[in-house]
């Protein structure tokens, strides 16, 4: 009598199962912190609007194409022009944010440090996100009380 050979099948359900596990990190837009972070990312290190308009609402994204480019962008709506720049969250204590899963409306401080014509610049953005079908957006730019 013979006896069946299951070796294939089961070595393909494992890899299956692995490459399962391997590709379960969560899209970078999940959070909102992350979100915001690819947006100005869009517009300050890769210098592509139509990244950034893509991470945006659409009403949001109708005022960033009004600009023409990620430069005017950078100068006109941002108020501030970087050759390069590092943008990081400004989480609350122990390096979390404190934004539940269950949020549709949040507000992302980011702090941006970078140098401009050799001068460094550091600034905070206060970014006013949106969960659209599933996805956090930049809604806009809550407005800097001390300028």
């Amino acid at each position: 009598m013979l006896k069946p050979n299951f070796f294939p099948i089961s070595t393909l359900i494992a890899l299956t199962l692995l490459l399962t596990a391997c590709g379960d990190k969560a899209p970078e837009n999940e959070q909102p912190g992350p979100a915001a972070i690819a947006f100005f990312e869009a517009i300050y290190n890769q210098d592509d609007l139509n990244a950034a308009v893509k991470l945006a609402t659409p009403q949001y994204g109708r005022i960033l194409e009004s600009y023409h480019s990620a430069k005017r962008v950078q100068s006109v709506l941002f108020n501030r022009r970087y050759d390069s720049v590092q943008i990081e969250e400004d989480k609350a204590q122990m390096g979390r944010s404190l934004i539940p899963a269950s949020a549709k409306n949040a507000t992302v401080s980011l702090m941006l440090d970078g140098t401009y014509d050799g001068n460094r610049h550091r600034d905070i953005k206060y970014v006013v996100m949106v969960k659209q079908q599933g996805k956090w957006l930049v809604d806009k730019l809550k407005a800097d009380v001390y300028r």
